[in-house]
């Protein structure tokens, strides 16, 4: 197992139950996919500042003339300081205003502001880039699903955030029972943080309890719906429980929050096939 922090489900494997074996010819990056685990470059899926630009900025420019924004953002593309994009963004654009620019339609304009929102926005903006989730550019699509990510992670106070950091910090390095005390303690501190509930559903999952990480996926659906990494964790609990028939209706419900996902479409035509 890799020891880097992990953020979605592990993709099924020979050990698992006949269901979750005959997914075996499933590329890993059509399983990816299909279970919500980012796969956008490295640098769209940075946490970024965890200050608000509301706090920041001076003003916004109007929806029409997000030409600086998408300035901003080419020189980024091309030498990757993303300090700078950081700094300049906040500086001219409210987070209100990046919401307004990310249903430009102009194609670039969107992919600079989803891009921006994951660097800035709130979990105020979870519905928004659900919907870049279903965006026609895969690199709208890509952008949101990191930008979706970050925003899960600072969605509470800044200390449940650290902590919940660090109970992600554990199940990477496979410190299981520990991540799941901490995610415990923080769930109690903060019983509607949705993310903990997946962390900890990810933990239980690692561990072999199904049923217990089955029940976190659905406590995190149930305060964030557009929570795709958790409706992949459920449909994967569900595949090892053979609950064959759970796991297509789970995978539909991603299906409509990633309609271009073809991982989540070669899954549910895998699992509504006949198995021997």
């Amino acid at each position: 197992m890799s020891n880097q922090p992990t953020r979605s489900f592990p993709a099924p494997t020979a050990g698992d139950s006949p269901l979750a074996r005959s997914l075996r010819p499933l590329s890993v990056l059509m399983v990816a996919a299909s279970l919500g685990i980012p796969v956008a470059p490295s640098w769209a899926l940075a946490p970024g500042s965890a200050d608000s630009p509301k706090t920041k900025a001076s003003g916004t420019l109007k929806p029409d003339t997000g030409s600086l924004l998408v300035e901003y953002y080419d020189n980024f593309l091309r030498t990757r300081d993303l300090d700078a994009f950081t700094q300049q963004v906040p500086a001219r654009f409210t987070r209100e205003g990046l919401a307004r620019l990310a249903e430009s339609s102009d194609g670039q304009t969107r992919r600079a502001a989803i891009f921006a929102l994951g660097q800035f926005g709130g979990i105020e903006d979870n519905a928004l880039l659900a919907r870049a989730l279903r965006d026609d550019d895969p690199i709208v699509r890509g952008h949101a699903e990191g930008a979706l990510w970050a925003v899960w992670f600072r969605a509470d106070t800044p200390e449940n955030n650290r902590i919940l950091e660090k109970v992600r910090d554990l199940i990477g390095e496979r410190r299981l029972e520990e991540a799941i005390r901490l995610a415990d303690r923080l769930i109690d501190r903060s019983p509607k943080f949705a993310e903990a509930y997946n962390q900890r559903a990810i933990a239980e999952f690692i561990q072999g309890r199904f049923d217990e990480s089955a029940a976190d996926c659905r406590r995190a659906l149930e305060y964030n719906p557009y929570h795709v990494g958790a409706l992949g964790g459920l449909a994967q609990c569900e595949i090892r429980l053979n609950r064959r028939g759970d796991a297509i209706k789970t995978l539909r419900r991603s299906q409509k929050l990633q309609p271009y996902s073809d991982g989540i479409r070669e899954m549910i035509t895998v699992l509504e096939s006949d198995f021997d």
